[in-house]
């Protein structure tokens, strides 16, 4: 009995022991309610840090916006600044301008040049020419422009097949343009051409004195529309007789671009009217026009008496026109360039039509013009034909006729700006209509070398030409022979 007490005692303890042993595992097992798992607190931690991010970020959004907003009020203050100083330049400029007395000439443009850019006038012909302004009022200024051209020639002689050599100066002009209120401008221009120059003859021409180039008043009464003109001026024929003399290409005119000259008593491709000219479309379309004093008929002979002698002059007038359309950049202006040194794109087609009587004559040109990455390319056509013609002029107590004949003239050249050097080509020919005249066939090549000292401002000009008649005269010894020239130009 005692034994099994003891032994249910020794289960019961064993049974209580088991127990808490147990209850100790089960509290190790179970979390405390109290405290919080450490992944729980992290996650807890990361979701607070973004939300703090995301409205710092917010916070320096909003501080860039203001700031950029800052900027732009900032920069819209140094632009009205900087406008302000710009206005108060140009006034300043302006009131210089405005200021009678001598305005410096400039190798840009001026505003005092621009005033009169409406106006068909030789300051739009010159791009590169500065001219020296005198400035009497506000509305009333005077511009002084001169070119000279020294000249070394040496000419072969066929029947010694020696050369002729000349120093002498091919021109020698002198210009005043004065532009007034309501579009009126007077131009004035006077030259002593080749004087110094013996020629072939040996007599040098010392003695020419200077003659009136052009001297003509022009109204513009409706802007680059419509502009009269009278006086002595220049007749719309072919391009390269209407190019800006400081401007040529290859040299000079060519040869035979004024074979009408004689016989129509003109001048240097002047001649006495009144004419009208104007541009439109932009300026692309430009023209003009004109009735011209020309040929000028003798005295007729002596009627049934007792009438006296037929007045002379009685003959009709010359009239001749000019149409012209640029594809690009305009040129309207009294006169054209020759080259424009790769400031303007230039595509342009013309012709013209010019008659007095039984003298016709009509033709055409094409000019580009256009500026590349070095420089610029030149090239430019011109043809002219004179209808064959019976009518005897007395020239200065001479009979003579105006055979049938054409002219074709032709350069092109490229212009290296850096280098400042344009080497050019040139061509010309001249046919005669009737089998008569076939021997006074000629051709003519050559090419040179234009470098611009100072645009055409100051240049020097190398020529070589190679002249070639259709026949060889008996009295000589070839027929073909060469020619040299060296020029030098200066003008302001």
């Amino acid at each position: 009995m005692k034994k099994l007490v003891i032994l249910a005692l020794c289960l019961g303890m064993l049974s209580v022991r088991g127990l808490a042993q147990d209850a100790t595992d089960s509290a190790k097992k179970e979390p405390d309610a109290t405290k919080k798992e450490p992944d729980a607190t992290k996650k807890e931690l990361s979701a607070k840090q973004l939300e703090e991010m995301k409205k710092s970020l917010e916070e320096q959004q909003k501080q860039i916006e203001r700031l950029k907003q800052e900027a732009a009020e900032r920069d819209r203050a140094l632009g009205e600044m900087q406008k302000q100083v710009q206005d108060e330049i140009d006034r300043q400029a302006a009131a210089k301008t405005e200021t009678p007395g001598f305005v410096q000439a400039s190798l840009t443009p001026s505003p005092t040049l621009n005033q009169t850019a409406g106006t068909m006038n030789p300051a739009t012909a010159m791009p590169s020419q500065p001219w020296a302004v005198l400035k009497v009022s506000d509305s009333v200024n005077f511009r002084f422009g001169a070119v000279v051209q020294g000249t070394y020639e040496a000419t072969q002689d066929p029947v010694s097949e020696g050369y002729s050599q000349n120093f002498y100066l091919r021109r020698a002009r002198v210009s005043i343009l004065g532009t007034m209120p309501a579009g009126v401008s007077v131009f004035f221009q006077t030259d002593d051409p080749r004087v110094g120059n013996a020629g072939t003859n040996g007599v040098k021409a010392v003695n020419t004195g200077f003659q009136i180039q052009d001297f003509y008043l022009q109204w513009a009464f409706a802007g680059k529309a419509a502009a009269l003109q009278a006086g002595l001026f220049l007749v719309p024929t072919l391009r390269q007789t209407l190019t800006s003399v400081s401007t040529f290409l290859s040299l000079d005119l060519p040869t035979w671009g004024q074979q009408e000259g004689t016989v129509e008593e003109q001048t240097g491709g002047r001649d006495y009217g009144v004419g009208m000219n104007g541009a439109l479309f932009d300026s692309h379309l430009s023209y003009r026009v004109g009735a011209f004093s020309g040929y000028r008929a003798p005295s007729g002979p002596s009627l049934t008496p007792p009438l006296g002698t037929e007045a002379g002059s009685r003959n009709p007038l010359r009239f001749a026109g000019r149409i012209m359309w640029d594809f690009f950049d305009s040129e309207y202006g009294y006169s054209y360039a020759g080259t424009y040194l790769g400031k303007q794109k230039v595509l342009a087609i013309a012709g013209f039509g010019d008659g007095q009587g039984d003298y016709q004559s009509y033709g055409g040109d094409a000019f580009f013009n256009w500026p590349l990455e070095f420089g610029s390319v030149t090239a430019e056509g011109d043809y002219r034909k004179i209808h064959r013609n019976s009518f005897i002029y007395n020239v200065n107590g001479t009979p003579t006729t105006l055979p049938g004949q054409y002219t074709v003239f032709g350069n092109v050249g490229v212009y290296f700006a850096d280098a400042k050097l344009q080497p050019f080509f040139r061509y010309e020919v001249l046919r005669f209509a009737d089998v008569v005249n076939e021997p006074k066939n000629q051709t003519r090549f050559g090419g040179g070398l234009n470098f611009y000292i100072l645009g055409q401002n100051a240049k020097i000009t190398p020529y070589y030409e190679r002249v070639q008649p259709n026949v060889q005269p008996v009295t000589a010894q070839i027929k073909d022979f060469n020619r040299f020239v060296c020029q030098f130009q200066g003008s302001f």
